[in-house]
């Protein structure tokens, strides 16, 4: 029972840094295809939609506002098929993270940078409320500021407690945890730079390989927990 429950605790970790690697390579592929545009958070958006409202660029704007509304209702619907159904909802957003790359990897850098990564947006959107994080630690997979901030603090803190404080090995867990969010990340980032110079519009498509093995990741964690009920039923 023991070593279910560890192996559990060590998927849910590769599942994340996978996921987050994935994340990576989204956000390198749409900075490097789409005119510096980031197809997977809102900050810049929406400062771009205000711009545009106030005179900058209507059309322009009109097409991030959709941007923005594809993101909100990717989380929308996140949420209600958690709260309302019983899915293993990683599979889902595995599923829609491919079906996003297939798409864009076929959109021409002629297109309009922004109705390029609508599926982006979605898909994106749509892991982030999914895969929230592992070990009982809230991580983002899709961006890396807090990640950071959580490294530097954790690391920080580590340093500043006594070598008997007792709290002390959970912030040097916690430091492992998110320097290695931050890393495959960032890993994502890098190897989808050098499959960008090689591949170019159509490298995106190689993130079916981190997202076929976190599907039999999945696969095997619901298996692990299936093993672990079965025995405590038997117990009760």
């Amino acid at each position: 029972m023991k070593n279910t429950d560890e192996n559990r605790k060590n998927l849910d970790v590769y599942i994340h840094y996978i996921i987050a690697l994935c994340g990576g390579l989204f956000a390198v592929y749409a900075m490097l295809s789409r005119l510096g545009n980031l197809g997977q958070a809102q900050t810049t958006n929406i400062i771009d939609i205000i711009c545009s409202i106030l005179g900058r660029n209507t059309a322009e704007g009109m097409l991030r506002l959709i941007a923005a509304l594809l993101f909100i209702g990717s989380m929308i619907l996140a949420t209600v098929l958690a709260n309302r159904t019983k899915w293993d909802l990683r599979y889902l957003a595995i599923g829609l993270d491919l079906v996003a790359a297939v798409m864009i990897g076929f959109f021409p850098l002629t297109m309009n940078p922004v109705i390029a990564l609508y599926p982006v947006f979605f898909a994106t959107a749509f892991q982030w409320c999914v895969f929230k994080g592992a070990k009982g630690y809230v991580s983002a997979t899709i961006f890396c500021t807090n990640n950071l901030k959580q490294t530097t603090v954790s690391a920080v803190e580590y340093f500043l407690m006594s070598k008997d404080d007792p709290e002390r090995k959970e912030k040097l867990q916690k430091f492992k945890f998110y320097g290695g969010t931050f890393f495959s990340f960032y890993a994502g980032v890098m190897s989808g730079y050098l499959l960008w110079r090689v591949f170019g519009v159509h490298s995106i498509w190689f993130i079916a390989v981190p997202l076929f093995i976190n599907f039999v990741f999945v696969f095997m964690d619901n298996k692990n927990t299936h093993i672990c009920l079965k025995i405590q039923n038997a117990k009760g």
